[in-house]
């Protein structure tokens, strides 16, 4: 049978959405793809699948791009969706490079070729292109997931939940070697060690204690609010996005709660609108009156406006069966005070936690 394919371009279909913990990933590279416009097989979609990810959908002219974390030889397949026809093609992958493939019926053959930059920029539509990532939960080579391991750690948040004690997410720490926190009394230039306590790998929730005893903390504010959370209810996200480049200094982003369940229905999740960025994983989400609801953990990377926060209460089950540490009694002293107040007393408990 005649190979009769058209011009690629990557559009990775699947029905769960790719989370992007709040931390940096591995150094990527992106392949550019294009469907050359034609009569012959205009009908036809083609179907496209990237080493071992899912297949995607490709109409007449289209344009979409993927970024891919894994490195060395990655096949491309494509298969036409009417009669089942297909080609390969395979890629050296380099880091930090941009690919560029394109797909012609008219080739027949040899419907999916690699291209010049130059070339292949003439068609391709960067507006109109759907943009996808290698799910690096199932990489496509190893060296996804060794180069995930050495860029698994860097800097996100906690925050305090006792004397001592803090609250961040289990991607932020686990594996580290050495696990530091700076921000204390607003002081962003002394670190201060950290041990993990436990952790709930299946919640993404860690404590971690600091091992300096001389430090003194005031009561934390705010309370755990574990039940009661309403759809379209406002929510505040607290936290260091990318503190490298926007500064030290906490952030508030502010949006509803958009749904009660996260990912395929995750009944442990919040799906939240307010915005979240790497170096937000670990930090608070509040209500308005101030209280903890959840604890922020991911974004979506295939909708907009879309993050995740683990429900406060099953942070609430995590510390009451920790042995050995005692979850102490909180109230909340700061409902009835203006935003703008409960924001700066928000700001002493919350720190950046850094892992090497």
């Amino acid at each position: 049978m005649k190979k009769i394919l058209s011009a690629v371009i990557l559009f990775i279909f699947c029905t769960l959405p790719i989370l992007l913990s709040a931390q940096d990933k591995p150094a990527s590279s992106t392949i550019y793809f294009y469907r050359t416009k034609g009569f012959f097989g205009a009908g036809c979609s083609f179907r496209v699948k990237v080493g071992n990810q899912d297949f995607f959908n490709i109409n007449n002219g289209g344009s979409a791009e993927f970024k891919i974390y894994s490195t060395g030889r990655v096949n491309i397949a494509c298969v036409m969706s009417c009669n089942g026809s297909g080609s390969d093609l395979s890629l050296n992958v380099e880091s930090g490079k941009n690919y560029f493939v394109s797909i012609s019926a008219e080739r027949m053959n040899k419907y999916l070729a690699a291209e010049e930059e130059s070339s292949f920029k003439k068609h391709y539509s960067a507006e109109n292109a759907m943009s996808y990532e290698e799910d690096i939960r199932m990489p496509i080579n190893s060296s996804a997931t060794e180069n995930a391991k050495k860029n698994a750690h860097g800097q996100g948040t906690c925050f305090l939940i006792a004397p001592g004690y803090l609250i961040t997410n289990n991607h932020c720490i686990q594996g580290a070697k050495d696990i530091s926190v700076k921000g204390i009394d607003g002081d962003f230039t002394t670190r201060y060690g950290a041990t993990v306590v436990a952790t709930d790998p299946s919640n993404d929730l860690a404590l971690i204690k600091l091992g300096n005893k001389n430090l003194k903390f005031d009561a934390l504010p705010s309370q755990l609010r574990t039940t009661g959370v309403a759809q379209g209810e406002r929510v505040y996200a607290l936290g260091f996005p990318v503190a490298n480049a926007m500064g030290s200094e906490v952030k508030i982003t502010d949006g509803i709660i958009s749904a009660k369940s996260g990912a395929q229905g995750d009944i442990s999740k919040y799906q939240i609108s307010a915005a979240v960025n790497p170096g937000n994983s670990g930090g608070p989400l509040i209500d308005e009156e101030g209280n903890i609801i959840g604890v922020i953990y991911a974004k979506s990377t295939v909708a907009e406006n879309a993050g995740y926060a683990v429900k406060a209460s099953y942070l609430d089950i995590f510390l009451k069966n920790i042995d050995g540490f005692e979850l102490p009694g909180l109230s909340n002293t700061i409902k009835d005070k203006p935003l703008t107040e409960k924001v700066a007393e928000w700001k002493k408990f919350i720190y950046i936690v850094d892992a090497e």
